[in-house]
């Protein structure tokens, strides 16, 4: 991609829009809690798989990857929360579920883009 690719209005609209509706999205799957955050857990996965389908679907169009997946699958997912959560599990005294959530979000993540890139 080259400079004028890079500042096509319509890739930074596109980005901005599907990366509002994937941070509105994260906003509201992360309310589901439990023992641990399922919410996030989920949003990382889901966007995983967005962001490994795309790029075998759309690879040769970067601005459908962009789009899809630095706005969509770049709002829906974020280390901030999923750190933010883990650091609140520790503050809390709790030892074995920041562990287990760290290794569950690594698994299905990497599992769900993998899946992406299957059926992409």
């Amino acid at each position: 991609m080259n400079f004028a690719e890079v500042f096509n209005p319509v890739v930074l609209i596109g980005i901005a829009l599907a990366g509002g509706l994937g941070s509105i999205l994260r906003f509201a799957i992360s309310k589901w809690s439990g023992t641990i955050p399922w919410g996030i857990l989920s949003a990382n996965a889901v966007a995983s798989f967005i962001a490994g389908f795309a790029a075998i679907r759309f690879g040769a169009s970067d601005t459908w990857v962009a789009i899809l997946v630095v706005g969509l699958a770049g709002g829906l997912s974020t280390f901030s929360s999923w750190a933010g959560a883990v650091g609140q599990m520790v503050a809390t005294g709790r030892k074995a579920a920041p562990a287990f959530y760290t290794v569950l979000t690594l698994i299905l993540s990497s599992t769900a883009a993998y899946i992406g890139l299957l059926l992409g």
